[in-house]
């Protein structure tokens, strides 16, 4: 996987592609190791066309595609991980991309930002993972000892998640799991 993640980092610096690192891979990154197989990135919307060329001259192939997720998958062939791309709004990855940390070979949204973006995640009604969401981020609350009640933390948590998601970190964190 990390000569995947090599050669995605080597073709976003080559074809100047904007893109942030999400998934568990980034979780991972940021301090929880977790197993993941699938290479998740966070583009602006309007990125979508030119990283869509660029993995097809990779071999990659576009399998499914909605409104704010484009998933790619290598040939039978030359099996790679799949990748997905999570498309936003570009003031949404400017924001993110302002906080990021500059981790090689592929940048990552900052704690926060990567939890704002697990938070919204967890929310969505038809999301199959969203336990694994809520894993990744009690683990990052752990890893980086993150607290609710420093402002800026809770306001995050508050603002993605809601009050649900305040009551259920503390009580994760209470418990210690």
């Amino acid at each position: 996987m990390q000569s995947l993640l090599n050669r995605i980092g080597d073709l976003m610096v080559e074809k100047n592609l904007p893109g942030l690192m999400i998934g568990g891979h980034a979780v991972t990154a940021l301090g929880h190791p977790r197993a993941t197989f699938d290479l998740d990135l966070l583009i602006p919307r309007d990125a979508a066309t030119e990283w869509k060329a660029a993995l097809q001259k990779l071999n990659y192939s576009l399998f499914a595609e909605s409104a704010n997720f484009h998933q790619y998958e290598a040939p039978a062939e030359f099996p790679l991980a799949p990748i997905d791309l999570m498309l936003v709004d570009h003031d949404v990855f400017a924001a993110l991309e302002l906080t990021k940390n500059n981790i090689k070979p592929i940048a990552v949204p900052s704690v926060e930002g990567l939890i704002a973006l697990k938070l919204h995640a967890a929310k969505q009604p038809t999301r199959a993972e969203c336990e694994k969401d809520w894993s990744d981020i009690i683990a990052l609350f752990k890893a980086h000892q993150l607290r609710l009640d420093e402002e800026t933390i809770h306001a995050t948590v508050l603002r993605h998640g809601g009050p649900a998601a305040i009551n259920r970190i503390q009580a994760a964190l209470a418990r210690g799991t």
